[in-house]
């Protein structure tokens, strides 16, 4: 069917956005799409606000998490991820004025949306930048990590053993060189690891990665994979299909570049170069995903999405033939982008699912489904 689009916004008359969307999948069965709020005349109002859709009805609905939880107001955008052990959901910030105080929204069926103030819960340092959660299935745990003011990466992490959360600075235990961005984290549950990368001073990508035995280590990614340097923040993925890992980043020629790991090491590739792509746009993040095989799409797919320097969203993606590019903007004839894109694969519908923010401060909703 190729890709279709459709304005969130306008579906549910929510109030207009600012900065990046986080999206993300609940339980196979919802979609999320989580942003700050902006008006016209005074610009961010720091208020989050969630638009979902579920099956039963099938249509989004808007929800103002500040009114639900009672949370303070946020300073930039939001992050999420679903902690499945405990079937709940998570929404990451910073509190406005910029407060440093990571603070957590979060959903599970019981009782609604709830806010925790992290930094205070843990005593950890105040944040320079937004932070990022992910789910480490192995052990049930959640984790949080942000750059902190130090400029050291740290981590926040709860498991559901009565003690609540506790804070580790990952620089400190690793041995690892101070950041000079935003880190992004993942696991691996193949292998029992977690993974955290950052961009360095130094404009290397570096890794902090975790095992049972031996706990955080660190390694330097453009090293090892003989890369050139960084020109903005990484984010990462797992490809079951190969059992690969894949970090992403921009490089100071805005071309999109891909360091990934197999069983014989780290190795690089120039997406940009190898698809003959546009250049992203100075200050975009590119964000990648698998498309796992199933019945109704047999062939394993990677994505990597970004906005590019036409402010369209572009996506990078590679089948057993290699790497192709899509101008899914020209694709879905949609409006214009003004932040980078989010997005997941929904496996029951084999069904892709990419959001932004667009020229006109609406969530717009870009869809694919398998024929």
């Amino acid at each position: 069917m190729g890709w279709k689009s459709f304005d969130l916004t306008n579906l549910t008359r929510a109030p207009q956005a600012t900065f990046d969307p986080a999206a993300y999948l609940f339980a196979q069965s919802t979609r999320h799409a989580v942003y700050q709020g902006f008006t016209p005349a005074g610009g961010s109002t720091g208020r989050l606000y969630e638009l979902y859709w579920t099956p039963d009805n099938d249509r989004w609905r808007v929800t103002d998490l500040m009114s639900s939880a009672d949370a303070p107001l946020a300073t930039a955008n939001p992050t999420a991820y679903v902690h499945a052990t405990t079937g709940s959901q998570h929404i990451l910030y910073v509190g406005a004025p910029f407060d440093g105080h990571v603070h957590e929204l979060y959903w599970n069926d019981d009782d609604g949306w709830n806010h925790h103030d992290l930094t205070n819960a843990t005593r950890a340092p105040l944040s320079l930048g937004v932070p990022c959660g992910y789910e480490f299935h192995a052990d049930g745990t959640q984790h949080v990590v942000f750059q902190g003011q130090d400029l050291h990466i740290h981590e926040l992490w709860w498991r559901d053993d009565g003690t609540g959360w506790h804070h580790g600075d990952l620089n400190l235990v690793a041995g690892a060189p101070t950041a000079d961005s935003e880190p992004f984290g993942y696991m691996f549950d193949q292998q029992g690891t977690q993974h955290v990368v950052y961009l360095g001073k130094d404009t290397h990508i570096h890794e902090l990665w975790w095992k049972a035995t031996g706990g955080w280590h660190h390694n330097d990614l453009t090293v090892a994979a003989g890369a050139p340097p960084a020109g903005g923040a990484p984010t990462g993925y797992v490809f079951l299909d190969q059992l690969t890992q894949h970090v992403n980043y921009r490089g100071v020629d805005g071309h999109i570049n891909e360091l990934w790991w197999q069983a014989s090491g780290w190795q690089h590739a120039n997406l940009t170069q190898l698809t003959g792509a546009i250049p992203a746009s100075s200050g975009s993040v590119p964000a990648g995903y698998a498309f796992e095989a199933q019945p109704r799409q047999p062939r394993a797919t990677q994505h990597v999405l970004y906005l590019g320097s036409d402010g369209h969203v572009h996506e990078l993606w590679w089948d057993f033939t290699g790497w192709h590019q899509n101008d899914l903007t020209a694709a879905s004839n949609s409006p214009a982008s003004i932040s980078n894109p989010a997005g997941f694969v929904e496996v029951d519908t084999a069904s892709q699912h990419v959001y932004f923010n667009s020229a006109d401060h609406h969530i717009v909703e870009l869809v694919w489904r398998a024929a």
